[in-house]
Order: C-alpha cells, then structure tokens, then sequence
C-alpha cells in the first residue's frame, strides 16, 4: 500500500511515476551487478569488461557463459523432464475421478501447445538463472483475426508472459511479494496506445478528450514547448537520448501500478486497483483488480529482501581472478620468449642478415643478461584449474552433472550416489521455482478460463494406442474442486532416491535375505515406472515365457512344412515322370 493523492488523477499519475523512480533507485546496485554478469557473459575479450586492460593479452575465459548454459540446461531439464511434467490433486469425491483429470491437463496442455508457455518459460529460467530473480504473470490472450468471408482463426484463452527484472519495481523490504504493491514499466507503439484505449470503456472514463489529443501532439508536432524541456531536465526515458528523441519514436511508455492506494486526504483505501500512467504525467486507466496474478521466483533468498541473490554472483569475481592468472601467465611466457635484456658497459649490438644471429661486442667487465620473471608463474595453471573447480561449485555444478568424470575409480553404486548428491541442490531451487512461480502460473491461467468461459471448448488428447480424439471441457470441468501440481521435480527426486534404494539393494546381502518374498513382476512394473518406459509396455508377466512358446509354434510349424514340401516331387521329377513311356 502507498500514499497518494487518489482524487486528483495528475497528482495521482505524478506520484506513481515518482514511486517508480524511487523504488527502481533502491535497486542500483542490484541493476549494476546485472549488467556486470551480462558483460560477462558476452564478452569475446577482456578489453569488453571493467578492469581488463592491466595486461598486453587479452584473453577472456567464458567461465560464467559456461555455468549459465549448464545450469540452463540442467535446470530446465529437471523441471521439465517429460510432457507428464503436471498432476492434478483433487480435493473431494467427484474431483478426483479421471475423467476431471483428464479434461483438465488435456485442456492445459492444448493452451500451452498455442500460446507460447514454453518459449516464455526458458525466458523465465533465464532470468532466474542469470539474474537470480524471475517474474511472470498470467493474463487473457485474445489473437483472433476474422478474414474477408467471416472466418476466425487464432488462439484466445490464458496465457503467460515474461516480465523483465529490470522493468518491474515494488517495496523490496516487504514481507510478502504478492501483498506488496508493484510497478510494471513496459513500451509499446502509439498504435498499440490507442487499440488499448479503444477496447477499454473504463479508460475514457478516466482520460478526458484533451488529455488523449495532447498524448498524440506530442508526437505529430514537430518540437517540444517550453513545459516539455523542463520536464526533459527531470525525466528522460531509459533508452533514449532526450525527451524529444522519446516522442519521435512512436513508442510510448506505460506505467502499471498493481495494488492499495491510501488517499492520503480522505484517509479512504482503494483496494486491488490496476492504474496505467502513460508519460510518467498522464493517467490513461483506472480499474479494479483482484487477481494482478504477477508471481516471482528467486534462486536465493535475502533476509528482509525480496531481491533474490542469483548463482552467477558469487562468481563474477572468481572469473576475473580467472582472467587476470590468465593473461598474466600468457604475459610471463611472453617475457621468456622475448626476455628483457641488462647491458652492463658500452655493449655494441650487431645483427648479422645472413645468420639471422645477434653478436655482441663486449668491454672489459661488460655483460648482457636476460632477465626473465619468475618460473613460479608457470604453475598459474594449477591455480587456474582449481579456481575454475571453485566456480563450478559456488554455483552449485559439480563436474559430473556437466558430463565431466572426476577422479579416482568408483563403483555404480558411488557414481550412483554422488550424481544424486550433485543432483539435489538443483531438486531443491527447481522445487521451490515450481512452488513460488510455476504452481501459482498454471492456477492463474485455470482461474482466467473460468472467468473468461463462453462455451464448450473441445481439445485434442491421446488415448492409450496413441490415437488423438475430440473431447470437449466444460466450465463445471474447470470449476473441479482441485488444482493442477508442477511435479517435475519433485518426481524427479523421488525417481532417482527409489532407483537408488533398488541398485543399494541389489548390490547389497539385503537382496538374499528378501529374495524370496519379492514379487518379480512387479519390481519389473516398478524400474518401467522409474525410467518412464510405461508408453511402451514391454514389461509383461512372464512374457519370456509366452514368447519361447510362440517361437516353438513357429519352430514346429516350420518343420511341418518343410516335410511336407520335402515329401512333394520336385518341378524337375514331375517333368520327368511325364516323359516317361507308359
């Protein structure tokens, strides 16, 4: 909640863009380290990064380019390892039945096969892997288009959307991202403006005619009046130059503000409001909002922080020691091929063309030395490597998970084992995505279906031979009293703590003392489960049994027939006998 002067619509729309100022300050250092880690991850070269002109060479080793695309990678795969990646959990009688069920991942699966979940979702990952903290937020899509001769095409429902770091503030001391107000910066074009304002009745309500005619002079005139040049001395729009430059883009700053407003005059709250600020000076909408569904997500959390610490940031400064050992090794060696040289006395230097060899006349007592740094430097490899192993696992990417052998020789049971040790850092941050942002996603876009209901949707699924047919999902199907789960993750971790109690087990004494009360067919059901082989069902009771028998028939029908054939006169014999003389 916020204090500002709610009647006033200027003041209003002035002390929601100063918030914005104030908040996204508070953020400096935050924003500074961002940029930092991009450097680093796009740099070809040390001259691209801050501090990295000490040397001659420039040698840049992409540690953090290397830990972001693993952990991408990683991350991503343990939260998304299959399609089944969602479950339903229902909370009475008619909502756990498996036609609910069905309907439902059915349904949420077609809308993230059109609306682009997952692309937005690797943007998200993204964010939380590169800058620690990661924002998305549910809202209705409507991209229908009607041709010529009336027909619709184009996908409308639910959908997600990535929101950067960098364009969302809010009251980082607060206790509870979902309760704390928040400010959304984002650019569109003025047409984009006007279709907004156009498809909102609510917002001309709030924007008189004047106030929408000035939004568009400011950007058809061909200067700025003098009200214009004070304001550019206190506002200029991140990206562009001037104030000026800002108007002759066609592009048009939003503010959006989610959450309570306190007007600090009549002492009334004003609950759930959705206010747009266009120009940091223009109010152009009002509404109410009870669901912003805006959800966060963060590596690690802060204490008394909402701004989440990410695995790169504690690694930026390792990579530069990196790159300084580096290029200061690369300097030595330089130094040893090309050694500067002492001259004691008046040495004349000679330089023979046809040797290609350097003599040097010396005086009495006169020297020439090479001078050469220490040997010493030439162990920086040691360090190097070592450091780089540091990186690694301040980032919590062991070598093994990035498809690296460490050393010394281990049985399956030890590479088991350290996999699912290296593995369960990873378990716990994607975990706690799913909670704080994925799970809460995947309930907003059900919620947005319900309320956005117009009349029986039919979805594609696929039925156990693998033929695709229609079914149709209603608003009651919607409506189920319960909810879908991201279980990624957590299913992953219980797969790999189960197939490890089965290889303990069996490489142990305790597979002989509980051999003969275990049911063999179905361990088999369980380790198909495990590795996800339930699609193809090769697992079948005493199938091997059923297929030696089939080959035996066949075997036996085989060798029927070859007697009989056998038994048969040949073409050549048949020629023969007709030939014969009676």
């Amino acid at each position: 909640m916020i204090s500002l002067n709610y009647e006033d619509k200027q003041s209003l729309a002035g002390g929601i863009a100063f918030q914005w100022s104030e908040w996204n300050a508070q953020k400096k250092s935050a924003r500074e380290l961002w940029a930092e880690i991009d450097r680093y991850l796009l740099a070809t070269d040390t001259s691209m990064l801050e501090g990295g002109d000490n040397f001659d060479h420039k040698t840049h080793l992409p540690i953090l380019s290397e830990l972001h695309e693993d952990l991408l990678a990683i991350v991503y795969s343990t939260m998304f390892p299959h399609d089944d990646w969602m479950g339903w959990k229902g909370f009475d009688i008619n909502a756990i039945t498996q036609t609910i069920r069905r309907k439902v991942l059915s349904y949420i699966k077609q809308c993230h096969m059109l609306n682009g979940f997952n692309p937005e979702m690797r943007k998200i990952v993204d964010d939380f892997i590169r800058y620690g903290n990661c924002f998305g937020q549910a809202y209705y899509k409507d991209d229908t288009v009607t041709n010529e001769v009336g027909q619709t095409s184009g996908y409308i429902g639910p959908a997600v959307k990535r929101i950067s770091p960098y364009d969302i503030c809010f009251n980082a001391t607060a206790t509870d991202f979902e309760k704390t107000p928040k400010i959304i910066r984002t650019l569109i074009s003025t047409g984009e403006l006007l279709e907004l304002l156009d498809n909102n009745s609510e917002a001309e309500a709030v924007l008189t005619s004047e106030q929408r005619e000035s939004l568009l002079r400011r950007r058809t005139s061909g200067g700025i009046d003098d009200v214009e040049r004070n304001k550019e001395a206190q506002f200029i729009p991140s990206g562009f130059g001037s104030i000026q430059d800002y108007y002759r883009s066609g592009t048009v700053e939003l503010l959006w503000f989610y959450g309570d407003i306190l007007d600090e005059n009549t002492l009334e709250l004003h609950k759930n409001r959705c206010i747009v600020v266009a120009d940091r000076d223009t109010l152009i909408m009002d509404m109410d909002c009870p669901y912003p569904n805006i959800f966060k997500g963060g590596w690690t959390d802060r204490p008394d922080n909402l701004w989440s610490q990410g695995p790169l940031d504690k690694v930026v400064g390792i990579n530069y020691m990196i790159n300084h050992r580096e290029n200061g090794k690369n300097d030595a060696i330089d130094k040893f091929i090309f050694p500067d040289r002492a001259y004691v006395g008046d040495v004349e230097e000679i330089y023979d063309e046809s040797t290609g060899h350097t003599k040097y006349l010396l005086p009495e007592g006169g020297s020439v030395t090479d001078i050469r740094p220490d040997s010493t430097v030439l162990t920086f490899d040691n360090q190097i490597m070592m450091h780089r192993e540091l990186a690694r696992t301040s980032a919590r990417l062991p070598q093994q998970l990035a498809g690296f052998r460490t050393a010394g020789e281990k049985t399956a049971t030890e590479v088991q084992s350290l996999n699912d040790g290296a593995f369960r850092g990873f378990i716990n941050k994607v975990s706690q995505l799913e909670e704080d942002l994925l799970d809460k996603l995947i309930q907003a876009e059900i919620r947005i279906a319900k309320d956005n209901f117009a009349s029986v949707i039919r979805v594609l699924e696929e039925d156990e031979e693998g033929v695709l047919l229609t079914t149709e999902v209603t608003e009651e199907d919607l409506s189920a009293n319960g909810k879908l789960v991201p279980i990624g993750a957590r299913r992953f971790a219980r797969q790999l703590q189960q197939l490890q109690g089965i290889n303990t087990m069996a490489n142990s004494n305790i597979a002989q003392l509980v051999g003969q009360h275990i049911d063999t067919y179905r361990l088999a059901k369980t380790v198909e489960t495990l590795y996800g082989f339930n699609n193809y069902e090769f697992i079948k009771k005493f199938a091997v049994i059923d297929e030696q028998l089939e080959a035996q028939n066949k075997q036996m029908m085989a060798d029927q027939q070859s007697v009989v054939d056998a038994s048969q006169p040949t073409s050549l014999e048949m020629e023969l006998e007709v030939d014969e003389p009676i």
